[in-house]
């Protein structure tokens, strides 16, 4: 079964929670090992796209990822000034982190949380979706 989900009509996300919702409802349970990117307008509104990124890295390298995160920053002030983005690492698995997401984590949270908002990171996984922390508190 395919969710559809109307960018127009969905509510806004102002919650960690909210946000898991709506990785769960796009993404759902794990398929492939993929990273999605979803964005939101200052007042919490998905914008009309849904970024996967197919091919990433099991462990990502440090800085690997300020690249496109330079570029969503742009894309974003474009479209949604003052918004901010919500990132899931699609992996197959338990719910239980491992180290790999561990260092996706701080790699997401160092490179976009330079250039935005970030709403929520989070893994799909066999069972659902969780919060992926980077440890960090602050």
């Amino acid at each position: 079964m395919t969710t559809r989900l109307n960018f127009h009509d969905a509510l806004p996300i102002h919650t960690v929670e909210q946000a898991r919702e709506r990785v769960f409802e796009l993404v759902g349970r794990a398929i492939r090992y993929q990273l999605w990117l979803m964005l939101l307008d200052a007042d919490g509104h998905q914008l009309p796209i849904l970024i996967p990124i197919e091919g990433i890295p099991l462990r990502p390298e440090p800085g690997g990822m300020t690249p496109l995160a330079t570029g969503i920053g742009a894309m974003l002030n474009e479209r949604g000034p003052g918004g901010s983005v919500i990132l899931a690492l699609e992996r197959p698995g338990s719910a239980g982190l491992t180290a790999p997401d561990q260092a996706w984590a701080r790699e997401l949270s160092t490179a976009f949380g330079k250039v935005m908002a970030i709403t929520g990171m989070f893994v799909a996984h066999d069972d659902g979706v969780c919060v992926l922390s980077d440890g960090v508190d602050g």
